[in-house]
Parts: C-alpha cells; sequence; structure tokens
C-alpha cells in the first residue's frame, strides 16, 4: 500500500480540523474573518479541484477539495454573527469575486486544466491579500491553528507526490507559500491569544 492512501486523506482531516477550530471560534467572536473573502476562499479551490478531476489526479486533489469546504464553513458561521451580515464587499474584494468568476468562465470556454489550475491560484491569492493584510495590522483578529494545519496537510500532499506536474503539485505549492507567510506575520501573536476569546 502506498504512503499516499494514508497520508493525503489524513492531510485533508487535518486541514478540515483546522477550518473547524476557526469556525467555532468565529461562532464565540473570538476571531473575526472577513465573510466575503472565505467565500472566494471556497470558490477558488473550487476550480482547482475540478481541474484536478479532469486531469485525473486523485489523492492530491483530496487536499484542495478540503481547502474549499473549510472556507465554506467558516462563511456560514461568519454570517451567523450579527455584525458581520451587515459587512459590505470593498471594491477590492469584488475585484477578487470577478476573478473568481472569470476562472470559472475559463475553465468553461477552454477546458484547459492548467489554465483553470492557474486562475484559480490567482484568484485565491487575490482573495488571501485582504486576510494578509489583517495579519499584519491586527493579529489578534485571527488563529494560527488553521493556517498551521493547512500548511502541514499541503507540505504532506507535497511529500507524497510521484511525479511533480503542474496539476498536481501546483494549488499544494501556492498554500505553503501562503500559509508560511502568515504564520510569520502572526508570529507576534501570544500563544494564549489562540484560545482566548475578544469581544465581538
Amino acid at each position: 500500500m502506498q504512503l499516499g492512501s494514508f497520508v493525503v486523506p489524513a492531510g485533508a482531516v487535518l486541514n478540515l480540523c483546522g477550518s473547524g477550530v476557526y469556525a467555532v471560534r468565529t461562532l464565540r467572536g473570538s476571531v473575526r474573518p472577513n465573510p466575503v473573502t472565505r467565500l472566494l476562499w471556497a470558490i477558488a479551490p473550487g476550480v482547482a479541484f475540478a481541474a484536478q478531476l479532469a486531469h485525473h489526479v486523485s489523492r492530491p486533489a483530496l487536499t484542495t477539495l478540503s481547502v474549499g469546504l473549510g472556507p465554506l464553513l467558516v462563511f456560514l458561521c461568519a454570517l451567523s454573527r450579527p455584525g458581520f451580515r451587515s459587512t459590505r464587499p470593498t471594491p477590492a474584494e469584488l475585484c477578487c469575486a470577478v476573478i473568481s468568476l472569470g476562472a470559472l468562465v475559463g475553465w468553461w470556454i477552454t477546458a484547459d486544466p492548467d489554465t483553470a489550475l492557474a486562475l484559480s491560484i490567482l484568484a485565491d491569492g487575490c482573495a488571501a491579500v485582504p486576510t494578509v493584510v489583517k495579519c499584519h495590522r491586527h493579529p489578534e483578529t485571527e488563529d494560527r491553528t488553521v493556517y498551521a494545519l493547512t500548511a502541514l496537510s499541503s507540505a504532506l500532499t507535497l511529500a507524497t507526490l510521484p511525479t511533480w506536474t503542474f496539476t498536481a503539485a501546483g494549488f499544494s505549492c501556492y498554500l505553503l507559500t501562503l500559509c508560511g507567510t502568515l504564520l510569520v506575520l502572526l508570529r507576534r501573536l501570544p500563544e494564549s491569544s489562540d484560545l482566548g476569546t475578544l469581544r465581538p
């Protein structure tokens, strides 16, 4: 039995566990995610997941799928918070939404998995910009757990790839880079704040 048969699904579960922790803390008010950003983070991996399936990429696609389902859960939890329901998207967020939808249209028109995957990475990266800025300016509103587990999940996926191709490794490489950046920005966050509760 190949190692990837166990490691990649385990990494996907770790990723979902991190998102679950983040979702619970969103409900408690200890973290304040941007609901629009989280929705875009669910859309872009969905495009990447479809591209990987079209290219017959099996196990690495589990990581991509879990990356999309986690933010969707956080988005739904954020909507249940009274303050988030009145949040209006900024022009930058609307631009990211257009890019994400453009990735879907590009996938439909070109039917080229590599192009769709590249567009999904671009869309996901644009959606990440507000959170990167927030981690730098207001680290107390974030939580390291989800980013640490997503980085670990991506690293496990990359470690089990028999052959590195853009379709198989591209999204995991991007996630590892993004989460590493966020963790560096959150290095100033006290350990106790991961479990603390802020007023909503």
